[in-house]
C-alpha cells in the first residue's frame, strides 16, 4: 500500500460554513471520533488574530486548542494564514505538533519567516500554496524550488477554485514530484466544484504507486466546507480500506448523523452548477456566491457574466464592483 496519510479538516475548512461555530461539545466529539476512526492527522482549526468564542475553532494560541487534542495516540495540527496571524502569539505545545501554512504568492516571504519561527518552537511545518492552478508553470517551478529549500513535511497541490481536471493533476503531480525532494510529501486538497474530488483522489493514489513518495490527502466529514465543499472523509476512508482496512468508519458515521447533518440542514453545501462554472472557468468562487444573491439571476445570465470575467484580468481575485458592473450590463 502506498504511504498515504489522511488529514481531516472538518473543524478548519468546514468552519467556513458555520462561522467556525461548532459548539464546544461538538468540537470535542468531532476530534475524539476522528481519533477513534484512526484518521492520521486531525486539523483542529485556524490560528487567527481576534476575539473568538469558546464554541469556535478559531484560536489565538495553541493552548486554546489543546483541550481538544486529548487522544494520546493521535496527531493534531492547526493552520495559519500568515496575513491573518501575529506569529508572536505562537507558543510551544505538548499535544499539537503540526502547523500548516496556507499562503498567497504575495505572502511567501512572510510565510517562510513565520514557518521558521514555528519550526524553532518544535512544530512540523506544511506548505499549502493557495490556488496552484493560478501559477504559470515557470513560476510554480521556481516557488517549489524555494519551498523545497525549507524541507517542510509536505507541500500541497491546493485546488482552491475546484478547477483541477485529471490532465491538470497529471501535470501538477509531475512538476511537484520533479522539483521537491523525495523525503518531502506531496499533499492534495480538493474541492467539489466539478463533483470529481474522489476520482481525482483515486488518480493521485495511482500516481503515488509509481514511486515511493509519501503523501497527504485532505478531506472533511460529509465534505463539509463552503459551497460546494471538499472531498468526503467517509468516501476516501472507504476507498483506502478496500486495499487494507486501516480506518474505522463507525465513529465517522456517528458524526455525520449526530453533528454534521444537522449543520447541513441549516447551512447547506454540495454540488451546484454555479460553482461548477467557476471551476471550469477558473474564476474566483466568490463571484458566484455574490451573483447568486442578485434578483432575477438565472444560470444562463450567470454563465454569461462568469465567461466575461474569465477573459478579464479580474478572474483570480474577487472584485465586487466589477461583478456588479457586469450584472448591470447584462441583466
Amino acid at each position: 500500500m502506498v504511504n498515504i496519510k489522511l488529514l481531516d479538516c472538518t473543524l478548519r475548512d468546514g468552519g467556513y460554513v458555520n462561522n467556525f461555530d461548532f459548539k464546544d461539545k461538538n468540537i470535542s466529539l468531532i476530534s475524539d471520533n476522528l481519533a477513534l476512526s484512526g484518521i492520521d492527522l486531525i486539523e483542529l482549526g485556524f490560528l487567527k488574530d481576534g476575539t473568538h468564542s469558546t464554541d469556535q475553532t478559531l484560536f489565538n494560541s495553541p493552548e486554546e486548542a489543546e483541550k481538544y487534542a486529548t487522544q494520546t495516540d493521535s496527531e493534531y495540527c492547526l493552520m495559519i494564514r500568515p496575513d491573518w496571524y501575529d506569529i508572536n502569539q505562537l507558543t510551544e505545545s505538548k499535544r499539537i505538533k503540526h502547523i500548516r501554512f496556507a499562503f498567497h504568492k504575495r505572502d511567501i516571504k512572510l510565510m517562510l519567516h513565520q514557518a521558521s519561527i514555528a519550526r524553532s518552537k518544535g512544530y512540523k511545518v506544511y506548505f499549502n500554496p493557495v490556488n496552484v492552478m493560478s501559477y504559470e508553470e515557470k513560476e510554480l517551478k521556481e516557488i517549489l524550488i524555494e519551498l523545497n529549500k525549507f524541507t517542510p513535511e509536505a507541500i500541497y497541490i491546493v485546488d482552491t477554485f475546484g478547477s483541477i481536471l485529471p490532465n491538470d493533476l497529471d501535470r501538477l503531480y509531475e512538476i511537484f514530484d520533479h522539483h521537491i525532494d523525495e523525503g518531502i510529501a506531496i499533499g492534495l486538497h480538493l474541492h467539489e466544484n466539478l463533483s470529481i474530488a474522489l476520482a481525482l483522489a483515486c488518480l493521485f493514489i495511482e500516481k503515488l504507486k509509481e514511486g515511493t513518495r509519501k503523501a497527504y490527502i485532505d478531506s472533511s466529514i460529509l465534505g463539509m466546507g463552503r459551497i460546494p465543499g471538499n472531498l468526503c472523509t467517509e468516501l476516501i476512508v472507504n476507498y483506502l480500506n478496500q486495499e487494507k482496512e486501516v480506518y474505522t468508519t463507525e465513529p465517522i458515521y456517528e458524526l455525520i448523523q449526530e453533528v454534521i447533518s444537522p449543520i447541513k440542514k441549516v447551512n447547506n453545501w454540495g454540488y451546484m452548477p454555479a460553482y461548477a462554472l467557476t471551476g471550469f472557468y477558473k474564476v474566483h468562487r466568490s463571484y458566484a456566491e455574490h451573483l447568486l444573491n442578485k434578483p432575477s439571476i438565472t444560470l444562463n445570465l450567470l454563465n454569461i457574466i462568469l465567461l466575461e470575467i474569465k477573459y478579464s484580468d479580474k478572474a483570480l481575485t474577487f472584485d465586487k464592483e466589477y461583478a456588479d458592473l457586469l450584472y448591470g450590463k447584462h441583466s
